[in-house]
């Protein structure tokens, strides 16, 4: 593997230029899962991306996926993006791919990450945004623990409802917006102490924050279609808390 300062995506058959800030980011020969790998060598824990409805590349925020991969680069990690839409050559979810078929992405990304000799196996992480988010969640309730190679997950406020209980007691960080009115908070914390007892699932809500709270670039406030979203730096500078000592290792 060669490491490159602009990578390929493929989708649809299309070799598309695609420019990642990150000197870390490796082309694979497996073109489905782009890498970001620390420079040290491993093995090191590991995180798979599942986005929301809009891909990688949202036109509101089209570098976003990018940075936090760094961001976790940075820390120590290898990230990889589970693209639900890339590989079936979307560019929206709407209508067009299940929240099951983009579970199974999920699973199948997260093997592959195990299967990766700079991966600690014993520490993949799964983190999906509102789509993404509920996608991890269809993923708890389809799978049993022992196939997944995932073994924690953090949701960004996701849809929790009519979801079947979880068939895994894998740790779950769920973040949610306290204004969200795309996927309203407290009917979702509701829906999601069905799906897991306590001790496997920490909700965590931020009164004030509109859905993508932790996108850097919007607005406070700003309508998108029948909700709204905004950014809100300080739920999301907690969030950013939350997710790492979550995904730190129990001493």
């Amino acid at each position: 593997m060669k490491t490159r300062h602009i990578a390929l995506g493929i989708v649809a058959g299309i070799v598309l230029p695609l420019f990642f800030p990150s000197s870390s980011f490796l082309q694979t020969s497996d073109a489905r899962y782009p890498i970001f790998r620390p420079d040290a060598p491993g093995p090191h824990p590991a995180v798979v991306f599942v986005s929301g409805c809009d891909g990688f590349a949202p036109r509101v925020a089209p570098g976003v996926y990018e940075r936090r991969a760094e961001q976790f680069r940075a820390q120590g990690y290898v990230v990889t993006f589970a693209d639900y839409l890339g590989r079936r050559g979307l560019k929206s979810c709407a209508g067009a791919v299940t929240h099951e078929d983009a579970a199974a992405d999920l699973v199948s990304a997260a093997a592959w990450l195990r299967s990766q000799a700079a991966v600690d196996r014993t520490r993949i992480a799964a983190i999906g945004w509102s789509y993404g988010g509920r996608a991890v969640l269809v993923a708890l309730a389809k799978h049993r623990e022992e196939d997944m190679a995932f073994s924690r997950a953090v949701v960004y406020y996701p849809d929790c409802r009519a979801l079947q209980p979880w068939k895994t007691a894998l740790p779950v960080l769920m973040l949610l917006a306290g204004d969200d009115d795309m996927t309203p908070a407290e009917p979702r914390r509701e829906a999601a102490k069905k799906l897991a007892p306590p001790t496997v699932l920490k909700i965590v809500v931020y009164p004030g924050a509109q859905h993508g709270f932790d996108v850097p670039g919007l607005p406070a406030k700003m309508k998108v279609g029948f909700g709204t979203i905004g950014y809100h730096p300080q739920a999301a500078a907690d969030a950013r808390e939350q997710v790492q000592r979550f995904l730190r290792p129990a001493r």
